[in-house]
């Protein structure tokens, strides 16, 4: 049975996870920025990381200057180093360090050159192993867009998939949530599905009946549809 629950506050997604990691496209910026919020307005302190690249929005620090200068700052975004304006991707060892003193890590794992949708290449995503939650982010605006103008990396998925789509259409957004695609490194890690910027949908009915689909094939028992520009979730999970 599936339930489904409202909420304006993505809290209870990271309640007691001290390391996520967070992949595809579709708004995972803005989402990992909201539960920073959120777990700041509970006392907690977080770090935004990653593992490829993020722009260097204030407060950011390079991992050299926070391990020489002790920072004590509750919140911060860290990478390797800032080269044009973005944070450089940090190790697993590095990102294992930041939580012996933050009490959240939230990792950027992936990167979507801000399309709703992508197709990783062989070097993607880079999720740290000890990660305790990953999130698998959509955009639900990708639907019925030009598929080359949605999907990062689209000629990748052309040439691996033999398919040649036009427009993004529902079977080829669920065709994404593959252990090639959207899931690829995740597997037997705890994962969540978030169809994001819902906001966005001209088809929003169609929301739930890909969550619900995707889910089926996959085996996820957690998803979230979400506009979290707005903060706005509704969370759904397979009740055994």
């Amino acid at each position: 049975m599936l339930h489904i629950q409202r909420t304006n506050d993505p809290y209870e997604l990271i309640e007691g996870v001290k390391f996520a990691s967070f992949v595809g496209g579709g708004g995972k910026t803005t989402l990992i920025e909201r539960l920073a919020r959120s777990c700041l307005s509970r006392n907690k302190s977080v770090v935004i990381a990653t593992t490829t690249k993020i722009f260097a929005i204030e407060p950011s620090v390079t991992f050299d200057d926070w391990r020489n200068t002790g920072s004590g700052a509750s919140f911060i975004r860290m990478g390797k180093t800032i080269e044009d304006g973005k944070l450089t991707g940090l190790s697993p060892d590095e990102v294992s360090l930041l939580g012996t003193v933050y009490d959240v890590v939230l990792v950027e794992a992936d990167g979507a050159k801000s399309c709703p949708l992508k197709f990783p290449a062989d070097h993607e995503p880079v999720i740290i192993p000890h990660s305790q939650k990953v999130f698998v982010v959509a955009g639900m605006d990708a639907l019925f867009k030009p598929f080359e103008e949605a999907v990062f990396r689209s000629q990748l998925f052309r040439e691996r998939t033999g398919l040649n789509p036009r427009l993004v259409y529902p079977d080829i957004f669920l065709r994404l949530f593959s252990d090639d695609a959207l899931l690829k490194g995740t597997a037997g890690m705890d994962r969540t599905v978030v169809l994001n910027k819902y906001d966005a949908c001209r088809h929003r009915h169609m929301a739930v009946i890909l969550l619900r689909k995707i889910m089926e094939q996959t085996g996820i028992s957690e998803g979230v549809i979400a506009a979290a520009k707005y903060g706005i979730y509704y969370r759904l999970k397979v009740n055994s």
